[in-house]
C-alpha cells in the first residue's frame, strides 16, 4: 500500500516537474517567428479545426444573389470597415498592424485562403479563429452581410 502511494506521488511530482520544464521554454512572444516545425502544425491543426467546425456548424444557404455587383459591392464596403485593418485594403499587403501579429495576417488572395470552401470562409468570418487575432463578426455582422464578404473575399482570386 505504501510503496504504490509512494510511486504515484513519485509519478505525479515527475509529471509536475516536466510540465515546468517544457513550459519554461514555451514563448508566447508575438514578435519571435515560430519555427517551420511550429507553423506547419499550427496551420494543419487550423485548417482541420475549421473543416470541422464548418462541416458541424448551422451554416445558413448561400443567398442566390452572390456574385452580383450589389453583392461585392456591399462585401466590400463590410470588407473595409472590418477587416482592411488588418488585411489592408487590398486584401494581400497587411496593415502595420496584421504585420504585427503571430501568426502573421494572411494575404486573403493566396492559394491556401482561397482553397477553404465557401461554407469554412463563412464560418472564419462568422466565428473567427482564436488565437490568431481574426476576431468574429456573428454579433456585430448579419449572415447576409456575411455572405457578402465571403462573396467579396472569392473576387480578390
Amino acid at each position: 500500500m505504501r510503496w504504490g502511494l509512494l510511486v504515484s506521488v513519485g509519478a505525479v511530482v515527475f509529471a509536475i516537474a516536466g510540465l515546468v520544464a517544457i513550459l519554461s521554454r514555451v514563448d508566447l512572444s508575438a514578435v519571435q517567428q515560430p519555427g517551420r516545425t511550429g507553423e506547419y502544425l499550427r496551420s494543419r491543426l487550423t485548417r482541420a479545426v475549421i473543416r470541422r467546425r464548418a462541416a458541424r456548424a448551422n451554416i445558413p444557404p448561400q443567398p442566390p444573389d452572390l456574385e452580383t455587383s450589389m453583392s461585392l459591392a456591399e462585401g466590400k464596403n463590410i470588407y473595409d470597415a472590418d477587416c482592411a485593418v488588418c488585411h489592408g485594403p487590398d486584401g494581400h499587403t497587411p496593415t502595420s498592424a496584421g504585420q504585427g501579429m503571430l501568426p502573421r495576417t494572411v494575404a486573403l488572395d493566396s492559394a491556401g485562403v482561397q482553397s477553404y470552401s465557401d461554407r469554412e470562409l463563412f464560418s472564419i468570418v462568422r466565428e473567427g479563429i482564436r488565437f490568431t487575432g481574426m476576431p468574429g463578426f456573428a454579433g456585430s455582422e448579419t449572415e447576409q452581410h456575411i455572405w457578402d464578404v465571403v462573396d467579396y473575399l472569392r473576387s480578390l482570386r
